[in-house]
């Protein structure tokens, strides 16, 4: 009989035994590595190698535009808090690279730049573009930023084997045909919407300037604003908010744009001001948001209130935070159960995360001449600079 290294010949024959415990050095050693290998599988078994997963991700914007900034911040933080990112370094490596490939996972990142990029041909060359470089990274999920990358890249995708997670459509998801129902999507793509929050804003405005009884919308007229103005306009009719809707302005025409604004400041008695980030000029070009926030902050002298983070940071004076970080950061958790718990995206009901901070921009409340003590005890974030009237050296992400 073989026992390990050692062996004992029985003449049966003779009948002659073996010395006594002959074979107790070689048991042993069998039992020691039976021992060892048993541990190794307990230490595996508890403490698994994660997969490896490629994710990529397609971003509505550019990397200089705000909204774009805080939803970044927010699917970081929660790569972070899900140990796909090790640390705040490999954050600002993937944010500076938009490429990043570590042990635990593969990220690429994709910009559409549609606040630009938006004439009639441009969705369709980059949607192209697009979609030669993803299926040549060969992801496990698709993440998709905002409402343009959901509407064109979404589409592509509808299903596919690939699981799709979106972030920020404005409005019910239903639109883009994209899910079935909001708590059964159907198909392999789910994600998070935005809910906008604005009655909220316009109560904390009215609380913050009591004297305050009419306003009017401004926006451009893009795939993210129509949505915003027609949430704010339902409401309007169906008597839901603290203050009388005048009129919209709704254009991609900044001199038209300026002149009904101008005209407006002079009948009402504060602004929702929305996106206004797809104007041109009188020759075609496009005019930077941070360049439109410019020209209104030191124009128009009238309280205003925005749905997001984005524009307080630009300058505007206060907003009940449809927040983009809160965005981002759900997005993930959701995309997580996916690729780490086995979730079909088909049976994961969309979601809108909670409101974010009630955020006050200090240098704007100067400007108005506006008291902030009313509002002290409910403000749960201040910002002290209007970007909009800084040097674009000292904002984030510009050139």
């Amino acid at each position: 009989m073989t026992t390990g290294a050692a062996v004992t010949q029985v003449d049966r024959s003779r009948r002659v035994p073996a010395r006594p415990w002959a074979w107790a050095p070689a048991l042993v050693l069998t039992g020691c590595a039976l021992l060892l290998v048993l541990a190794t599988c307990a230490v595996l078994a508890a403490d698994p190698q994660p997969r490896r997963q490629r994710i990529y991700i397609v971003s509505s914007y550019d990397r200089g535009y705000l909204w774009s900034q805080s939803t970044h911040a927010g699917l970081m933080a929660a790569m972070r808090r899900y140990d796909y990112l090790a640390d705040q370094a490999e954050v600002d490596r993937f944010t500076q690279t938009d490429n990043l490939d570590t042990a635990r996972v593969v990220l690429r990142k994709a910009w559409m730049d549609t606040k630009r990029r938006n004439s009639s041909t441009d969705p369709a060359e980059t949607t192209l573009r697009i979609m030669r470089d993803l299926e040549a990274f060969g992801p496990d999920l698709v993440m998709l930023g905002d409402d343009n990358a959901a509407k064109y890249i979404g589409a592509q995708l509808l299903d596919t084997e690939v699981p799709v997670v979106f972030w920020g459509i404005n409005g019910l998801p239903l639109k883009y045909g994209l899910v079935d129902s909001m708590d059964r999507p159907g198909h392999n793509v789910t994600g998070v919407w935005q809910p906008g929050y604005f009655r909220e804003g316009l109560e904390y405005l009215k609380r913050l300037v009591p004297e305050a009884r009419t306003f009017a919308i401004l926006a451009c007229d893009s795939e993210t604003a129509r949505p915003k103005v027609k949430q704010i306009q339902a409401l309007a009719a169906d008597g839901r908010l603290p203050l009388l809707l005048v009129e919209t302005v709704q254009t991609n025409d900044f001199e038209t744009f300026k002149r009904r604004t101008l005209d407006l400041a002079g009948r009402v008695d504060a602004f929702f001001v929305l996106n206004h980030d797809t104007l041109r000029d009188a020759t075609g070009s496009h005019v930077d948001t941070l360049a439109v926030g410019r020209w209104y902050l030191e124009q128009v002298r009238k309280p205003e209130v925005s749905n997001e983070d984005q524009f307080v940071r630009e300058g505007t004076l206060l907003t009940a935070n449809n927040s983009g970080f809160n965005q981002g950061f759900m997005a993930f958790e959701m995309a997580y159960d996916v690729l780490e718990q086995g979730l079909n995206p088909g049976l994961m009901r969309t979601r809108a995360p909670e409101r974010g901070p009630l955020m006050v921009n200090r240098e704007r409340a100067s400007m108005l001449g506006i008291d902030l003590a009313p509002l002290a005890p409910l403000i749960e974030e201040y910002v002290d600079a209007a970007l909009a009237l800084r040097p674009p050296a000292e904002v984030p992400g510009q050139p």
